[in-house]
């Protein structure tokens, strides 16, 4: 039986204010789930445990899911400034800084580099347990209306 909202929140004990990204495509809940919040600024926050199925054979957090997890912050920003049209990854540069243990709290908090009328640059620092371990760089389509 799949897991509720409550039994991953349970779970994955994400901190005050972070409730699980709603309406994911079933190819994010291998990495997932993802949870978002708004600060009292309007700063849009997403975050993740490292828990023990995200782990690669060294015990520390799997480039894939830290790379998925890039890739979907910038859908806070996107559906936030109410661009409501697809947008595909044009480009998306990962540094791996550091490992994310298991256990560890990941977060990130993308921002909006530039924004034209047909791509939106963003770009973010991931933290787990507040260390930096992951630099973000992306270039997003923005199509239709």
């Amino acid at each position: 039986m799949p897991m509720s909202d409550a039994d991953f929140i349970s779970r994955d004990a994400p901190p005050d204010g972070f409730r699980p990204m709603a309406n994911r495509p079933a190819f994010e809940a291998h990495a997932g789930p993802f949870y978002e919040r708004q600060l009292p600024d309007g700063t849009w926050q997403l975050g993740m445990r490292v828990t023990p199925g995200k782990l690669n054979p060294k015990g520390v957090c799997h480039g894939g899911v830290l790379a998925t997890f890039a890739d979907v912050q910038t859908t806070l920003l996107i559906y936030r400034l109410g661009i409501e049209s697809f947008t595909p990854t044009v480009n998306l540069t990962l540094d791996y800084v550091a490992g994310a243990r298991a256990g560890a709290w990941v977060q990130s908090t993308p921002e909006i580099v530039r924004r034209t009328s047909a791509l939106l640059f963003c770009q973010a620092v991931l933290t787990a347990d507040g260390e930096p371990c992951l630099r973000s760089s992306g270039i997003f389509r923005i199509f239709g209306p």
